[in-house]
């Protein structure tokens, strides 16, 4: 036990500089889109955005945070001649793996309570705080920009005068926003395309107000649609901010990385009436999050066994074969399993469990190479 408490401790060690490190890169990335995400917002919403966008991707780092760490712990143990000494003591190469094991049996317990319950809400969070954004910047559009794009309805323009109103100004709300709108007698089904001289838009409590100068319209309907028009005095068109929110999430793919394992599994019992696309895309990420927490036990042996061959301690090198590894193997099947999955080619569940599987054979094959040495 004394020797499992040193080398762990220094295997969480490391782990904890090296998650350190990829937190200070991902927040530089994350201040950086959400700057570009939440331009024309205030402050506080891009302050909010950036642990949401450094949280959303950090789960995806433990593997190589991990097996970089226990690269660095078993290269420095091989470089000081610590496993000879070990070994001639009568410790087995089965006991010296113990903190690895250990180290990978720690993250499972942090990684998949993270994955199943908090990463869902992080992502819904997100995603609602992005829309959010995009809200508030529709009332502070970005001055130096001549293009806004807002859940289907787009905004071009070639000059703005002093006062913020736009010049030349084309406005199209697409094809699926106008099908998911009212249906009716003057039902826009086939999208719709305003230009206009001149115009003014605000923000009234939830409904977004354009005022244009000598409006006219292009619609791709037939000539006798009731959206043919044209005024050359000064046309209102008001547009409900929560209905153009509704109507374009209608539309929108399902998204099952948004649902809490208890979530996914429920959906999965109560399968009636469901199409089985989704079903599949459920089951996939329902064991995806079992397999990305169980994966950490491979990628912690892997670790161990690639820190003896290197016998070096640096940082620098342990990262790079770490990532390169990870890169060839896990990252590759993880693709590859989701892919067929979602076409049915074979089940979601071996889908999901197949980079675990090809890491196990990985460590299996470096085991037996080095089982005379």
């Amino acid at each position: 036990m004394i020797l499992i408490r040193a080398y762990l401790g220094e295997i969480l060690r490391h782990l904890t500089l090296v998650l350190a490190g990829v937190v200070f890169l991902l927040a530089l990335g994350a201040a950086v889109k959400a700057s570009s995400t939440a331009q024309g917002a205030p402050i506080w919403v891009a302050l909010t955005l950036v642990p949401l966008f450094v949280g959303n991707a950090l789960p995806y780092f433990f593997p190589v945070g991990l097996m970089t760490a226990v690269v660095l712990t078993y290269g420095r143990m091989a470089a000081d001649r610590e496993e000879v000494a070990l070994r001639a003591a009568g410790c087995t190469p089965v006991r010296l793996l113990l903190p690895a094991l250990f180290a990978g049996l720690l993250l499972v317990m942090a990684s998949y309570p993270l994955t199943s319950r908090i990463m869902p809400d992080i992502y819904r969070e997100m995603r609602e705080l992005v829309v959010r954004s995009q809200i508030a910047a529709i009332e502070n559009t970005n001055p130096g920009s001549n293009e806004f794009h807002f859940q289907g309805l787009h905004l071009v323009w070639s000059d703005r005068d002093r006062d913020g109103s736009f010049r030349d100004v084309v406005v199209a709300i697409d094809r699926e926003t106008a099908i998911s709108g009212p249906q009716g007698d003057g039902a826009v089904q086939g999208g719709l395309r305003l230009r206009a001289d001149r115009a003014r838009m605000d923000v009234r409590d939830a409904e977004l107000v354009f005022r244009f100068e000598r409006l006219r319209t292009l619609s791709d309907e037939s000539a006798d649609s009731p959206w043919q028009a044209r005024n050359t005095e000064t046309t209102w068109l008001t547009i409900n901010l929560g209905s153009l929110l509704t109507a374009k999430g209608n539309q929108q793919r399902f998204r099952p990385k948004a649902l809490s394992s208890r979530e996914l599994k429920e959906y999965l019992v109560d399968s009636a009436g469901k199409r089985e696309e989704d079903l599949r895309k459920v089951e996939l990420v329902y064991w995806q999050r079992w397999a990305s927490a169980w994966g950490a036990v491979p990628v912690a042996l892997l670790g161990a066994l690639i820190g003896w061959r290197l016998r070096r301690g640096g940082f620098l090198t342990g990262f790079s074969v770490a990532l390169a590894v990870l890169l060839a193997v896990n990252y590759p099947l993880h693709f590859l399993g989701e892919g067929l999955a979602r076409g049915g080619d074979i089940s979601p569940l071996v889908a999901a469990w197949l980079p675990v599987l090809g890491l196990l054979v990985v460590v299996i094959g470096l085991g037996l190479r080095g089982r005379g040495t």
